[in-house]
Order: structure tokens, then sequence, then C-alpha cells
């Protein structure tokens, strides 16, 4: 599986006396691709915010760590305990691993 990215940083969000609380989580040769969009609104014709998004591949022999909606990701490997402002939110995970060993992957949308 082609890789772009010798990995990237996943904090894992959690609760800790009714505070979020995050659990860093290190992911090894990956793809990330950025991804941007405008949307044109068909009843105004106006163009709304731009849609910044990533679509992150996870080899099966990467995955450390499946993320999780809400969890947050950055490109490369990250020593901070934190996510930094920087870091963006996932949205959506499929599990593909149950395929052939040379394509099972995840596939993590964040924003």
């Amino acid at each position: 599986m082609f890789t772009n990215q010798i990995g990237c940083t996943v904090w894992e969000k959690a609760v800790k006396d009714r505070a979020p609380a995050y659990v860093r989580h290190e992911e090894g040769a990956l793809y990330w691709e950025n991804t941007s969009g405008q949307e044109i609104s068909t009843r105004t014709g106006t163009a709304r915010t731009p849609d910044n998004s990533a679509l992150v591949i996870i080899p099966a022999a990467s995955v450390t760590y499946v993320p999780k909606k809400d969890d947050r990701i950055v490109s490369g490997i990250c020593t901070d305990q934190s996510p930094p402002k920087t870091a963006m939110t996932v949205m959506q995970v499929k599990d593909f691993r149950y395929s052939s060993p040379k394509t099972a992957h995840i596939e993590v949308m964040a924003e």
C-alpha cells in the first residue's frame, strides 16, 4: 500500500472528572491527503465557508490504535501530551481490515 507520511499522532478523547482528557497514540507509515472544497448555495448562489478536511489511510500493519469519532489527529509524530490547536477532529472511521493483507486498512476522515 502506498504511503506518503512517516506516521501520525492521535489523541484519544476521554472524560476525566467531567472534563475532556486525551491519551496520545502514534500510528506508523500511512497515506495522508488534505482536501479542500467550497460549497455554493443553490438557493442564494453565495459561497459558504470552505470545507477543509483530511483523508487518512492507515495500512493494517501500521495500526496501533483504531481512532474513533471526536478523537484529535495530526500528520507526523507530535510529542505533545495534549492536541495542538492545528489538530483536526476525527469525523468518520471505516475499518477495511477484513480484506487481503496487502490492501487491509483503516480510513479516517477528519476536519
